[in-house]
């Protein structure tokens, strides 16, 4: 590439005809403006071709690197990435098997146009199946950095073996010498191996929203309707308990949402929104006149609640 850039430049300046081959093929240059024109091509191919290099080449994983993922109340899984000098978030979602929307819709602080600060943060959804848990071989290979899971409060070793990561509790045991299930928050657990290649995209099919596909159902239902409904919106405190645990479920009691349909619940001071299923009007002399909704304590948790009543706005239909 650099020998034709130089013979087009010398031509030019000379003003001559003259031959060169390329791949087997013969090409006759004939006036100097031709000549030009190709050299700009020429050189603008060559910067491209830099700029891919430079951008393909950048290492996001390595062997020696750590990855530490953490789990959500939907128990998603996630990593968080430094960003590096020379990275871009459209590399980066594509290392990582995403579409850079995806990435923004699992970074909402992170600015639209892709600038970022060395060092930041940037939140990376991890399926299951791009982690590697056994091994054919005595020891990994070279390609693969080790993950460990970071114990959160409320986590057992159950949960974490079995629902999370599909580990035989022995297994897990025995990969972390461990001789008990007792855990400690903050806690790090040795899971598997992730590829220093990354993620195929084929594997993050269900990883497009943050709140997960069965939220995105829910979503998807409830704007259908606005088609066909008129939208409704009132005000007031929300209510769930703090000492019950989740199961996942997003049902919701609403005084005035027909049973069955969607409705929108949005926490303005977390700047937060989730869709719940309403499971039954909330039972009178149950609740005080302020309540207007009652979560179940995914739903609360998912808007970042941290007292038992707190301050939603509320979009549903009527039939």
């Amino acid at each position: 590439m650099v020998e034709m850039v130089e013979m087009v430049q010398r031509s030019t300046e000379n003003k001559c005809n003259f031959f060169f081959e390329h791949d087997t093929n013969t090409f006759l240059i004939s006036n100097a403006n031709e000549m030009r024109k190709l050299f700009l091509t020429l050189i603008c191919c060559l910067s491209a071709l830099l700029l891919s290099a430079s951008s393909d080449t950048m290492r996001y994983l390595s062997p020696k690197d750590t990855v530490f993922v953490t789990a959500n109340e939907l128990g998603q899984k996630f990593l968080a990435h430094p960003m590096e000098k020379g990275q871009t978030i459209y590399s980066l979602a594509r290392f990582y098997g995403l579409k850079p929307d995806a990435v923004f819709s699992f970074n909402p602080d992170l600015p639209t146009n892709g600038d970022f600060t060395v060092g930041q943060q940037v939140r990376i959804p991890i399926p299951d199946s791009a982690i590697v848990k056994f091994w054919k071989e005595a020891t990994p290979s070279d390609n693969y950095a080790p993950v460990y899971y970071v114990v959160k409060q409320g986590d057992t070793f159950y949960r974490i073996a079995n629902v999370y990561f599909k580990l035989p509790l022995d297994t897990l045991l025995h990969r972390n010498n461990l001789t008990n299930t007792s855990l400690s928050s903050g806690q790090s657990l040795h899971i598997g191996w992730l590829s220093v290649k990354g993620i195929a995209d084929t594997l993050q099919l269900t990883n497009t929203n943050p709140l997960g596909m069965k939220m995105a159902d829910l979503k998807g239902r409830f704007e259908a309707l606005k088609a066909l409904k008129k939208e409704r919106f009132h005000n007031g405190a929300a209510y769930w308990q703090r000492e019950k645990k989740g199961n996942n479920d997003y049902f919701a009691l609403h005084r005035l949402a027909p049973v069955g349909s969607v409705i929108e619940i949005t926490n303005p001071m977390k700047k937060k929104t989730v869709y719940a299923k309403v499971l039954a009007p909330i039972p009178d002399r149950a609740y005080g006149d302020d309540i207007v909704v009652v979560l179940s304590p995914t739903l609360a948790k998912l808007l970042d609640a941290k007292d038992a009543k707190f301050f939603v706005e509320i979009k549903y239909f009527t039939n």
